[in-house]
């Protein structure tokens, strides 16, 4: 069954010519550029097709509906083994699979970010990075950053499960954010040192409301990240880091 059958199985729109690789992995920048042309909404969601989203998952983004600035949401997953068939349709089913993530899924690591919501024309003219392989989510959150967007942790809200699976597809046989192959190279060419993390989300999502990071840990990192962000200012951002540690961190 190909991504057509599949479309109309699940009433999606198909968009048969996308721009690809020489491996034919779809570039980031041509999905993104497509969903802006389609989109009949505001807020749009870039996933990926092996996250499994929670029941509450609409009720956490609701908030963002309000907000008139273009922001970037992002959080952790969670990782689990998922053997049997789920049946959405079947409350008892649905609730023994939340009740399983629950006690046997496992939080990942910060760098890996398999979700992404953001307002309608956010982003443009991105590089050409081919999706499924390092380095495009890192980038991301480091460009989101640079342009002074409000970078959202929803991991408090959105408990999003990622299934764990076999790397046999396409053009690969191993997981090609281990094992890189030329796809998977180009991308870290084209990241360079421009990455950042979950841990560098400057704002966060609890029970519904967005708030501004303020912890001393959050403080201290993004002291050091700044200059990550802003290349060409590094030296005054270094600068202002000592300056800044020594007026009001150290004293507490």
């Amino acid at each position: 069954t190909g991504s057509y059958e599949i479309s109309k199985k699940v009433n999606a729109i198909y968009i048969p010519d996308v721009k690809s690789s020489e491996n034919g992995v779809p570039f980031l920048s041509n999905l993104f550029m497509q969903a802006d042309k389609i989109a009949s909404n505001d807020l749009l969601m870039f996933i990926n097709a092996d996250i499994i989203l929670p029941i509450n998952f609409l009720d956490a983004v609701h908030p963002l509906l309000k907000k008139r600035r273009k922001f970037l949401m992002v959080g952790h997953r969670w990782d689990m083994d998922v053997k049997h068939f789920i049946n959405f349709n079947d409350k008892n089913n649905l609730k023994s699979f939340w009740e399983s993530a629950q006690n046997q899924s496992i939080k990942h690591a910060c760098t890996g970010i398999d979700y992404f919501i953001y307002k309608k024309n956010t982003f443009k003219n991105l590089p050409d990075f081919a999706i499924g392989r390092p380095g495009y989510d890192n980038w991301l959150l480091w460009y989101s950053r640079r342009r002074m967007l409000q970078v959202i942790d929803a991991t408090s809200e959105i408990q999003a499960i990622h299934q764990n699976h076999h790397f046999r597809f396409h053009n690969l046989n191993r997981d090609p954010k281990v094992i890189l192959e030329s796809d998977g190279i180009k991308n870290k060419n084209l990241m360079g040192k421009n990455h950042l993390n979950l841990l560098d989300t400057n704002y966060k999502i609890s029970t519904g409301i967005i708030t501004k990071k303020k912890s001393i840990n959050f403080i201290n990192r993004n002291l050091g990240k700044l200059s990550v962000i802003f290349p060409e200012l590094a030296l005054l951002f270094k600068i202002y880091k000592k300056i800044y540690r020594r007026l009001f961190m150290y004293k507490q």
